[in-house]
């Protein structure tokens, strides 16, 4: 579990080792990452470093988490659900750390962030069918489980390279023409 703090001092030490951990996972790969390693890299001790977290996991969870927030803040704004305002924040939020998000793309193993990113997509897009449509909660939790699916994966996919060398903007307006019948129906359930 990761560890929460107003303390000035406590939320430098977590950038620090955030920055560690997301420039070790780029050169040496995940599964070999030491707690030791992302200490020695953030100039930091160990007992800091379990001052923080208390396993080189709850870094991704944060991670996830804090994207996961940044979304839902920006979201909660509108009144209607904007699939063009979603695609600019996730590609906003991507590009902060594009090396990193590629290297999760391609390394197998770490299906799990995958998979989180996924369900970080699909709770926020709670489906609501139009007026006049009257659709069980399942068939809602399905849809939103189902384009938050498309969407994530369009996006690793795109990272991976799966796509050659298509442009970002290219893969999004595909992917939007092809949920259309589907976002259309959909806005942003607060």
């Amino acid at each position: 579990m990761y560890k929460t703090s107003d303390d000035r001092r406590f939320k430098k030490n977590k950038k620090i080792i955030h920055r560690a951990f997301i420039d070790l996972v780029i050169e040496k790969g995940y599964d070999k990452l030491t707690i030791s390693e992302i200490a020695e890299r953030a100039d930091i001790n160990r007992m800091t470093f379990y001052s923080h977290y208390d396993t080189i996991e709850d870094i991704f969870h944060e991670f996830v988490d804090d994207m996961e927030a940044e979304i839902v803040d920006a979201i909660s704004k509108e009144e209607v659900f904007d699939i063009d305002n979603l695609f600019e924040l996730l590609n906003s939020l991507m590009f902060k750390e594009l090396a990193f998000f590629k290297h999760v793309a391609r390394d197998s193993r770490l299906e799990l962030f995958r998979r989180g990113c996924k369900e970080t997509i699909s709770q926020l897009i709670r489906v609501d069918l139009k007026q006049g449509i009257n659709e069980p909660e399942t068939t809602r939790l399905i849809i939103a489980d189902l384009t938050a699916t498309c969407i994530a994966y369009s996006y690793f996919d795109w990272l991976a390279g799966d796509y050659g060398e298509i442009s970002l903007s290219t893969v999004t307006e595909i992917t939007k023409k092809m949920l259309a019948s589907q976002l259309e129906s959909i806005h942003y359930k607060k």
